[in-house]
């Protein structure tokens, strides 16, 4: 009977290790997410838009210009940070000659379009009164 006993004893033992090992492994505790870890929620994108018009007044007070664009009138804001150029150089808004034709850069922020960029070229209004100089005509 001892041997009896001892043989099933391993039987037993060998089964439960097999088993054991045939066992697939438990899943590692889910930890969880702080809200340091949380993914940020995607920046909305600041879109930069460009339009091209004609300067129809400059209000330094209110800090605003008006842009008149194929016939529709736009009001622009601009602030301290934005770039004011005139043929490369840069001046102050207040020193935008009313007429002039300009490139305006400006994003919309709360539901207001703000300046960002205020380009004005006066070497192209003197460039259209010539004829244009191309290398290909060959005049006799």
């Amino acid at each position: 009977m001892n041997r009896r006993f001892v043989i099933s004893v391993i039987l037993l033992a060998i089964g439960l290790f097999c088993w054991a090992c045939g066992q697939s492994p438990e899943k590692a505790p889910v930890k969880a997410v702080t809200d340091a870890q949380k993914p940020a929620a995607p920046k909305k994108t600041i879109r930069v838009k460009h339009l091209t018009g004609e300067i129809l007044a400059v209000d330094a007070k209110a800090k605003t210009i008006s842009v008149r664009v194929r016939g529709e009138d736009i009001r622009l804001q601009f602030d301290d940070q934005t770039v004011v150029k005139v043929d490369l150089d840069r001046v102050r808004p207040q020193e935008i000659p009313a007429g002039s034709r300009a490139a305006v850069k400006y994003v919309e922020s709360r539901g207001q379009r703000v300046a960002r960029g205020i380009f004005i070229s006066t070497e192209t209004a003197e460039k259209k009164d010539s004829p244009p100089q191309s290398s290909f005509r060959i005049t006799a």
